[in-house]
């Protein structure tokens, strides 16, 4: 069995005397879509955030594509690089164009020559259906249309990962779909992905694994089928009783 795109190994993560990750360890082989659910402040954001080194953590281990994540090592930012993360706000440039929000990163973190970055950012923007939009600015978008633009942004490193973390609980409830809609042709394409989020019937399509946090603990994991319809754990199912 080929070795894990990702290994978290006895993860805590501590803020002052709080401790918000309490000894979490799973991994992810290349082209899984693990989705993690759980109430508010069970760590699911924490941990995404450790992962591609955003966040510091106070023990334990994280390997990501056979490098260690260290925020004081230099190899962060390949580790960086291999690692999408789609937040829940856009985080868009807004006196950048679309195009120029995808070009962005290539250019100035990769090196690339501009037509080789402006080729590859209309392709990402074609695929997330927003071609037509590539000349316009962020702010005459709709917010499901900017999410969709975050998307390819973080495509265009090319990434070996993708992170989402509630990439759909800031947008209204009639452009959640094309969002959603974007990420199955991701994990369709092979693209191995985390996903925190709320949304049971897309986990329940396309992922083929559910962690289920809850005050800093997996407290359930199992696929879909087994933890959506019969979890095992009295927390979970009192949560996907309240979310359903």
């Amino acid at each position: 069995m080929e070795a894990p795109i990702l290994s978290v190994e006895g993860l805590v993560k501590n803020y002052g005397d709080h401790r918000v990750l309490q000894g979490i360890s799973f991994q992810v082989q290349t082209k899984d879509v693990v989705v993690i659910l759980g109430p508010s402040g069970s760590g699911k954001s924490t941990l995404l955030r450790c992962i591609n080194g955003l966040e510091e953590f106070s023990a334990g281990r994280i390997v990501v594509d056979g490098l260690e994540v260290d925020r004081h090592r230099a190899s962060i930012w390949t580790v960086r690089q291999r690692v999408g993360m789609i937040f829940q706000h856009f985080n868009l440039f807004p006196h950048l164009t679309v195009r120029q929000n995808v070009e962005l990163a290539p250019r100035r973190v990769l090196d690339l020559p501009r037509a080789e970055c402006r080729a590859r950012a209309e392709a990402l923007l074609a695929r997330v259906g927003l071609a037509q939009f590539a000349g316009k600015y962020p702010g005459r978008l709709s917010g499901g249309q900017q999410q969709r633009v975050a998307i390819a942004r973080a495509l265009a490193m090319q990434p070996k990962l993708m992170l989402f973390d509630e990439p759909t609980s800031a947008l209204d409830p009639e452009t959640v779909g094309e969002v959603l809609n974007a990420m199955r042709e991701l994990a369709a394409s092979g693209m191995t992905m985390i996903v925190v989020t709320h949304e049971l019937g897309f986990a329940r399509e396309v992922g083929n694994r559910i962690l289920f946090m809850d005050a800093g603990v997996v407290v359930e994991e199992g696929t879909p089928e087994v933890i959506l319809s019969q979890p095992r754990n009295p927390r979970t199912r009192q949560f996907i009783q309240a979310v359903l």
